[in-house]
């Protein structure tokens, strides 16, 4: 079976996009969605609106893997990139330079996009998307990766049924472990270049990115989806799917 939208998400007013963390992945998708942005328009949808939530100033180690240049350094890496992204497209979407705290959870969203990198992160999205009463987040797309492998998976957190022809587990309920704060996890800055890239590979973010880019794509493009989590392995040259 197939997940649908539901009739009327897309019409003349633009979806409202909230992208949580704009490092190694999160940059990526950030200038990405420029791109569905005008692809909606093209269309004849109201495409986008976006606000990019990121307390982190930009370090040299983050130079070589993500969206950013040496006139950037010790800047907030949400406004900088919304900034070049607004000149250059003549938009008017939003930077938030601080964590995506609980009132921004109880927004209504289109879509939340999280680019996060530690479990302590994705247990606060989880409480968020599935609090008792705000089921206000229509879909929750959550791009995640290690050295040479990734995931994104595409969600509804929702009562099943609610709104939706079909619903899909997120992240958080396929993976319990990606929020389990038990378990060890670095989140230290990387020092250097160097060291970042041993934590990551210098195309796996873009890798992340592009799946979770094109699945969006596909289910907005097409009005339906028949897999909603994409699982690869650059290492292996590995891809899989999970249907929905």
């Amino acid at each position: 079976m197939s997940h649908k939208l539901t009739p009327g998400f897309l019409s003349g007013s633009p979806l409202r996009v909230a992208v949580i963390g704009v490092g190694g992945t999160g940059s990526e998708v950030l200038s990405g969605l420029t791109h569905l942005h005008l692809a909606l328009n093209a269309f004849g949808h109201g495409g986008l609106t976006v606000v990019a939530f990121d307390p982190d100033t930009v370090s040299e180690a983050n130079l070589v893997r993500q969206r950013y240049h040496h006139t950037d350094l010790g800047r907030n890496k949400a406004e900088v990139l919304m900034s070049r992204i607004n000149l250059s497209c003549s938009l008017n979407w939003m930077a938030v330079p601080q964590r995506f705290g609980s009132a921004y959870g109880k927004e209504t969203w289109d879509i939340v996009i999280s680019c996060v990198d530690t479990r302590a992160a994705r247990s606060s999205l989880h409480r968020a998307a599935f609090s008792k009463g705000f089921h206000l987040w229509k879909y929750w797309l959550d791009c995640g990766n290690d050295l040479s492998s990734g995931q994104v998976i595409l969600g509804t957190p929702r009562k099943a049924g609610d709104e939706l022809k079909r619903g899909l587990l997120c992240a958080t309920q396929l993976h319990p472990e990606l929020m389990e704060t038990t378990l060890p996890e670095d989140d230290a800055p990387s020092c250097s270049a160097m060291e970042a890239m041993s934590k990551q590979d210098l195309f796996v973010g873009r890798m992340v990115a592009t799946h979770a880019l094109d699945l969006l794509w596909q289910l907005l493009r097409h009005g339906e989806l028949s897999h909603h989590a994409r699982y690869f392995d650059l290492a292996g040259a590995r891809l899989s799917s999970r249907k929905c």
